[in-house]
């Protein structure tokens, strides 16, 4: 049976009347330190004609100014913290919908800490006896310490968030890091408390996108190689979803799976043909 490719919901919005693009990053505009064909034109594109666009990625643990640093090294030019969405950010636009003035415990690198202090939350240490909230990042300084504190804050009842859900941070040749819910994981076994994820493809990750860009739902889009993460995060919020052939997904497994794109292209090439 031939592929179908393009747009694949009938009820989408037509592609050209996008105003914002949401981009994750490795798969969809980039492959390790190498550029997909086609990601600085789009880019271009998109300055062009005035369209917002971001990037998007579920890894916390360094700081939106490293990604600036990868994105110009990769050759994108006039990059600026401004086009850079992580699910810390995400964090912090929940929290804040909960309480002006917080006082958190986190388990996160000195790079989200200096996030999270940077946007006016107070930071517990270790010792403290109890916190607004109790927080995990994907924390790459994880340590017994910061396990005990966050299993003994969330048994008291603390709340327990976590910025992303992924179970493993995937590393060139195979390898991998424990990322932040497999981290989470270890709080819950010893606690039997579930924490509240934040990021993709959580509906508080389109929430943010909304509020932070001022583009309604009909005019936004995530482009990314992940049926469960990156199209999820659409489907979940209300936004058009365009899944890329360029990184995780095939075309079986979008045949195969139950969340289903709106759009699909072999990569982000083919999607900036479809716009000029």
């Amino acid at each position: 049976m031939q592929r179908k490719l393009g747009k694949v919901n009938p009820a989408a919005p037509d592609i050209k009347s996008i105003q914002c693009y949401v981009l994750d990053m490795d798969g969809t505009v980039n492959l390790g330190d190498t550029p997909i064909a086609g990601a600085h034109e789009l880019i271009g594109l998109f300055r062009q004609r005035d369209i917002q666009f971001y990037f998007f990625t579920n890894n916390s643990s360094k700081s939106p100014g490293d990604y600036v640093e990868k994105l110009t090294r990769l050759g994108f030019t006039g990059m600026a913290r401004r086009h850079i969405m992580t699910s810390g950010d995400v964090m912090l636009h929940y929290l804040k919908t909960k309480k002006e003035r917080l006082s958190v415990y986190l388990a996160g690198t000195p790079e989200l800490e200096a996030q999270f202090r940077a946007a006016g939350v107070t930071l517990l240490s270790s010792g403290c006896p109890t916190a607004d909230f109790a927080v995990l990042g994907f924390d790459t300084t994880f340590s017994f310490e910061k396990a005990d504190t966050l299993c003994r804050l969330v048994s008291s009842g603390v709340p327990f968030l976590a910025t992303n859900i992924d179970r493993v941070c995937p590393l060139e040749g195979d390898q991998f890091l424990p990322d932040c819910g497999s981290m989470a994981a270890l709080v819950t076994h010893a606690t039997g408390v579930e924490p509240k994820f934040i990021g993709k493809p959580f509906s508080e990750t389109v929430e943010f996108i909304l509020a932070h860009t001022g583009v309604p739902p009909e005019q936004t889009a995530m482009v990314g190689d992940r049926l469960y993460t990156d199209i999820k995060t659409a489907v979940n919020g209300g936004i058009t979803g365009i899944a890329v052939l360029s990184g995780e997904i095939s075309y079986l497994d979008i045949e195969q799976g139950d969340v289903k794109p709106d759009y699909i292209f072999p990569s982000v090439a083919e999607l900036y043909e479809a716009l000029k």
